[in-house]
């Protein structure tokens, strides 16, 4: 679980926000400066004089503070500071900056200023203009509410990252410094959007554990004292050796079976045994390997697998293969046939590639007139083509997009729903300083004359961008926006990321929304992808975990889901208003990033977890889930409904942590469903 860092200069929404302090602790160098403004009195902190008073705020310069990355709440010219009382007294002082115990405050997300040395809360009363300001015993109160001048400048993006001394389960990660106006207090560690650990900002080099034979790309952010976070540095890729030789391979497993309920066949086997562990097994049909269902040492890999869509009346002859973490394989089991049925007695009836591509497809939508379009996340257009695959072309660039050598660039579709009167394609996309909604109108090509900037401010990184757009039955369009690598702001309600957003057509706020003239419609989620409406018009949505979990929740309006103290079930999950996720799922066997929901049944494509989960909604739960194409077509992104009633299905295996494109083998399915 990720620690939960805490924003320590904030402008305060009185009644919003965390209750943690923090204590920073590195040097000051340029603080931004502001008045801080009492919430009970309205009226200003003021260094008149050797006592701090409030007064009506007037922007003169005794009214300018700035807070410093060491705590210090000095004045505009950096010569006095917020001091605690003198002895027998209770009034706060400002006195000459000394760099002394009492002089160090802690700034809290609920607005509290708090001393470091006693704990007492600064404390504006409810007195008029020249009242003293005292400290005393903190308490849920207004007059203990202020804000403070806010650092909204992230710092530079550490450099020069190099690995040294790999081993089998070690790796030394050592960068240059991030630079800060202010100062930077942490640097975060990544592997491939997963938190690894955090050091503090003074640290330049680092163990990290690693995993023998795993390609890992490490990264590292840095972190200021309020809380800001910079974009990605350099990634470096790893590939440790395995600690010990081993050339033995796995026992032949035992005891397949293969039985057929119409054009699916369902296989089951023995676990085969291994001198070190079993990591994955090769469905082979006829001969050829069309499948692997992966694991590990810690989660050995499941002896059991579902072959959908296969042809009707014909039989199939099957063998498995173990397979071990060093790639020594077994001999193939004892073949196991089985005789598909006249039609489709399943759920899932049949995948058809429809297409390839050699650039990653995100978002995909389908038009009244049965075209479909999808976006290419790397080559930043849009392409069209009929239901078939046939008379595919690009319609044209979407202006301003930029890739974040990692998972931004051009991401979730969606169409109005009069697009047959007014055309508009809505595009969530990547720039390069932020992630915004746009649309713009297709005629046969993309008409780039037309943009409308719609939403611009959601925060961007390497990883963690959302992406997915979903009009809802009320006719607002609804985003799924990430936290940018920084937390923080998934509880921040100032932010626009860690969210689900709501928005009208045209880009409007709408009135209904829970929080105020904001977008947020949800909160407290870490990397959202899926989102799909039931027929009762409830929303659901699929967010990646960090390395515990994943998580389906059902979104309510207003709803805290929890992120980054709680992930899933996981952490620090039992505070008051959270809202639990409907399903979790381990993250090795998940990380799905796509939903949709047809005749009330759900459905989720997986990347990491290679496969796309079926489940019924019943009630507000789900029903138990089914596992289809689980290593069949390598990593999944999209799943989205057809106009007839089945699914289209992409795929995301090659060229999906880089910017770089068309270094994807990608292809789009289209999946029919049975009754």
């Amino acid at each position: 679980m990720r620690p939960l860092p805490r924003r320590a200069l904030v402008l305060a929404l009185i009644g919003l926000g965390g209750t943690g302090l923090v204590t920073v602790e590195s040097p000051a160098t340029a603080a931004p400066t502001g008045a801080i403004v009492n919430a009970a009195t309205n009226r200003c902190l003021d260094a008149r004089g050797g006592t701090a008073r409030l007064y009506d705020c007037t922007g003169a310069a005794a009214q300018r503070w700035s807070v410093s990355a060491a705590g210090e709440v000095r004045t505009a010219d950096g010569a006095r500071c917020l001091t605690t009382p003198a002895p027998g007294s209770s009034s706060a002082r400002v006195l000459a900056c000394d760099a002394s115990a009492a002089q160090r405050f802690r700034v809290g997300a609920d607005g509290r200023i708090t001393a470091q040395s006693s704990g007492l809360c600064l404390d504006g009363g409810s007195g008029g203009n020249g009242a003293t300001v005292a400290l005393r015993t903190c308490r849920d109160q207004r007059g203990q509410r202020w804000s403070a001048p806010v650092d909204t400048t992230p710092p530079s993006a550490p450099g020069e990252l190099r690995a040294d001394d790999l081993a089998c389960d070690s790796v030394t990660l050592t960068w240059s410094a991030a630079t800060d106006d202010v100062g930077v207090t942490g640097y975060d560690i990544y592997h491939d959007g997963q938190f690894v650990t955090a050091v503090p900002g003074d640290t330049r080099s680092v163990s990290v554990p690693v995993v023998g034979g795993a390609t890992w790309g490490f990264y590292v952010n840095a972190r200021d004292a309020a809380g800001n976070v910079s974009q990605a540095g350099p990634t470096v890729t790893v590939t440790p050796p395995f600690c010990a030789p081993d050339d033995e391979a796995p026992a032949t497993p035992t005891g397949l079976t293969a039985a057929a309920t119409g054009t699916t066949v369902t296989l089951h086997w023995n676990a085969a045994a291994d001198n070190v562990a079993v990591t994955a097994y090769l469905i082979l049909r006829d001969g050829a390997t069309v499948a692997t269902v992966g694991g590990s040492a810690a989660n050995p890999p499941a002896t059991t697998y579902t072959d959908s869509g296969l042809r009707p009346n014909t039989t199939y002859r099957y063998t498995v293969v173990a397979r071990d973490a060093q790639g020594n394989r077994s001999a193939e089991s004892a073949p196991a046939s089985a005789s598909t049925g006249t039609a489709c007695a399943t759920p899932v009836c049949a995948a058809t590639v429809v297409t390839t591509e050699s650039d990653l497809p995100w978002g995909l939508v389908q038009l009244p007139d049965g075209t479909v379009l999808y976006g290419r996340r790397d080559r930043f257009d849009i392409v069209a083509m009929s239901p078939d695959g046939s008379g595919k072309h690009s319609i044209g660039t979407v202006p301003d997009v930029q890739g974040t050598d990692g998972e931004g660039g051009v991401l979730g579709l969606a169409v109005s729903a009069d697009f047959t009167a007014d055309r508009w394609l809505y595009i969530y996309h990547t720039t390069a300083s932020d992630n915004r909604i746009v649309r713009i109108r297709y005629d046969g090509t993309l008409r780039t004359d037309t943009v409308q900037v719609l939403l611009t401010g959601i925060p961007r990184n390497k990883y963690h961008n959302g992406g997915r757009l979903r009009f809802g039955p009320d006719g607002m369009l609804y985003a799924a926006a990430g936290d940018g690598q920084d937390p923080d702001v998934a509880q921040d309600l100032s932010s626009l990321g860690g969210k689900v957003l709501r928005l009208r057509p045209d880009g409007g706020v709408p009135g209904d929304n829970p929080f105020r003239g904001s977008y947020v419609w949800s909160y407290g989620h870490r990397n959202p992808q899926g989102l799909a409406f039931d027929s009762r018009g409830r929303l659901w949505e699929q967010e990646f975990g960090n390395n515990v979990m994943d998580e389906t929740n059902l979104i309510v309006k207003g709803g805290n889901y929890g992120w980054p103290a709680c992930e899933g079930t996981s952490g620090e999950c039992g505070g008051a208003g959270l809202v639990a996720p409907v399903r979790t799922y381990p993250v090795a066997a998940a990380s799905c990033s796509g939903i949709a929901v047809v005749r009330d049944v759900l459905y989720i494509a997986c990347l990491r977890g290679t496969r796309m989960y079926r489940a019924a909604i019943t009630g507000d739960t789900l029903a138990a889930a089914e596992q289809y194409f689980v290593g069949t077509y390598g990593r999944l992104r999209t799943v989205e409904p057809a106009d007839d009633g089945g699914l289209w299905l992409t795929t995301s295996t090659g060229g999906d942590k880089d910017s770089i494109p068309d270094n994807s083998n990608e292809r789009i399915l289209k999946v029919t469903l049975g009754g």
